[in-house]
């Protein structure tokens, strides 16, 4: 053996375990097993609390009580989205986790398999463990997507909640409050039970409609009804960069209530007790386009109404997270329903659940008059083109491209074409 080999085997013999080289080592223990959802109630309700007023540093501070008993126990952050279709839950914006059982801090330790998975034991006697922690939210879009600035807020419950592995999330119930910076106004589909002040308290839901409902808020906000006198309500709760954003005219607002009636028009129903389009209108707070049974978050450009003209690409957004309400959120493919929010979800059907909705939010921004009829056709031919002549349909069948939530987590991917991907919505542009 020559002298450089034996170094090297004296090397990888010192840095192995135990001073043996890794082809004989054996598998290091697994991690305590993560409980397995079952459908049964948990036992008593989780209290929730965010403070949101802390717009400088772009922070949402949390302290959560959840009902326990002694033994061990694991806590889970959400990490498969409705919505999303692939494992997007923020959990590197999560920091500073305490937890407590009455003046007692607990130790923590995070799964070594599953990074959103959180072992604790519960001491004897302890009834309730208190937990504190923060959402610090992206201050650029290279760090993610921007939720809070200086004059608006976007929540979504699931970046602020740890729940108890062991159940299906409809089982949790949880009280829910949030407290915002004096003066702001908010909109959402929670049902409010108390307001004092800033500190607005929600009545008691399950987890899985609780992460199913959040929140706009902002300085500079508007309630537009877009269906009046109806016995189900649906406004437009607007929040905006400047007051002067906010102003919709008697033309758009008749597009916006036409989308309702052609909505009920062409699927024959309408299934929730309320509605609100939770509407963003920034160039400093990040866009988004995601699906609720009662609402949906739509943030778009400051312009949209301002220059109502000149936003023609985004004006079919509020018409396709509508359409997910019927397709995607009252009825949902089989293997994207999961019973909690870290149980893998499979994307064999999302062909229907985007594909259908972005047809049909094409056809409602037509006839609503949020879109011309021209502007429609247009779109699906090029959305039609744009197919046709990726040059991936050579190597990866269509059926394959319903992963590409999961493989590529909707960033952006190099020769798109190339790879074929299958995403075209407007939450992926």
């Amino acid at each position: 053996m020559r002298p450089v080999h034996i170094a090297m085997t004296a090397l990888l013999a010192m840095a192995s375990p135990f001073g043996q080289n890794s082809w004989g080592q054996s598998p290091a223990p697994q991690p305590p097993a993560i409980p397995a959802p079952r459908d049964r109630p948990y036992p008593g309700t989780i209290r929730l609390a965010v403070d949101a007023t802390d717009t400088t540093r772009a922070v949402f501070r949390v302290h959560e009580s959840i009902p326990v008993q002694s033994g061990s126990m694991v806590l889970l952050f959400p990490k498969w989205l409705p919505g999303n279709h692939g494992p997007s839950g923020p959990i590197d914006k999560l920091a500073g986790l305490a937890i407590r059982a009455g003046s007692a801090k607990l130790a923590w330790t995070r799964d070594t398999i599953d990074a959103y998975a959180f072992h604790v034991t519960v001491p004897d006697g302890a009834r309730a463990l208190d937990l504190d922690f923060q959402f610090v939210s992206p201050v650029e879009t290279k760090e993610g997507r921007v939720v809070m600035t200086s004059e608006m807020l976007n929540l979504q419950w699931n970046a602020v909640v740890l729940y108890p592995a062991g159940y299906f999330s409809r089982d949790i119930t949880v009280q829910p409050s949030i407290k915002l910076p004096q003066g702001w106004k908010f909109g959402t589909a929670l049902e409010i039970a108390s307001t004092s002040g800033g500190l607005t308290a929600f009545k008691p839901i399950p987890l899985n409609t609780l992460v199913d409902s959040p929140v706009f808020a902002g300085r500079y906000f508007a309630r537009v009804d877009l269906d009046p006198g109806a016995r189900v309500p649906v406004h437009m709760d607007i929040v905006a960069d400047r007051p002067d954003e906010l102003s919709i005219s008697p033309a758009e607002l008749e597009a916006h209530r036409n989308l309702v009636q052609q909505a009920y028009r062409t699927f024959g129903s309408h299934h929730y007790d309320h509605y609100d389009f939770l509407l963003g209108l920034s160039n400093v707070m990040s866009g988004i386009g995601l699906e609720h049974h009662r609402s949906s978050e739509d943030g778009t450009t400051a312009q949209y109404l301002k220059e109502w003209d000149k936003t023609i690409a985004s004006r079919d957004l509020l018409s396709h997270e509508y359409t997910h309400s019927w397709n995607g959120k009252f009825r949902r493919p089989a293997d994207l329903w999961t019973p909690n929010f870290n149980v893998p979800m499979r994307d064999s059907l999302l062909w229907v659940y985007e594909g259908q909705t972005q047809y049909w939010g094409e056809v409602l921004a037509a006839r609503s008059g949020l879109w011309t009829k021209a502007q429609a056709l247009d779109a699906m031919a090029d959305n039609a083109a744009t197919f046709d002549n990726r040059a991936g349909l050579r190597w990866r069948p269509l059926e394959d491209t319903t992963n590409d939530p999961i493989t590529t987590m909707r960033r952006p991917i190099p020769w798109r074409s190339w790879q074929r991907s299958g995403i075209i919505t407007g939450k992926a542009r």
